[in-house]
């Protein structure tokens, strides 16, 4: 990923969540409307990366709304073969299916986790899969 683009999705990933520990809920939707926008003008283009999807997912209220996104970000790592951003996309998909209580789906997800697992070269990412696995 080049580093414009990384900087753009942590510079608004940080004013979203500075305006939802402050409680600015007028400061968050437009910082999350700008990841929006960022998402779309790079969707499909040679910018598309797994990180601005997973960003928009993890921000987004709506838990059916965050698998949809987050299902563009493992196909985009699925494109871009990038291992690391996939586990770490399915890892958060599967935490939202936890909360959403949806079991099955739970499930589905740590089999895709499985699978992914052993192409991880992250430690961290590595070991916190583990763990939820476990």
């Amino acid at each position: 990923m080049k580093a414009p683009l990384f900087d753009d999705i942590l510079k608004i990933s940080q004013d979203i969540a500075t305006a939802s520990g402050q409680d600015q809920d007028a400061e968050r939707e437009q910082a999350y409307k700008l990841l929006i926008k960022l998402c779309a003008s790079n969707e499909n283009s040679p910018k598309d990366h797994p990180l601005q999807w997973e960003a928009l997912g993890d921000f987004t209220l709506d838990a059916d709304q965050a698998i949809d996104i987050y299902q563009k970000g493992i196909a985009c790592a699925d494109k871009l073969t990038l291992a690391n951003s996939k586990a770490s996309i399915l890892l958060a998909m599967a935490q939202r299916y936890v909360e959403m209580e949806e079991v099955e789906n739970v499930e589905k997800t740590k089999v895709q986790l499985t699978e992914v697992l052993s192409s991880v070269t992250n430690d961290e990412l590595k070991a916190e899969v583990a763990e939820f696995l476990a």
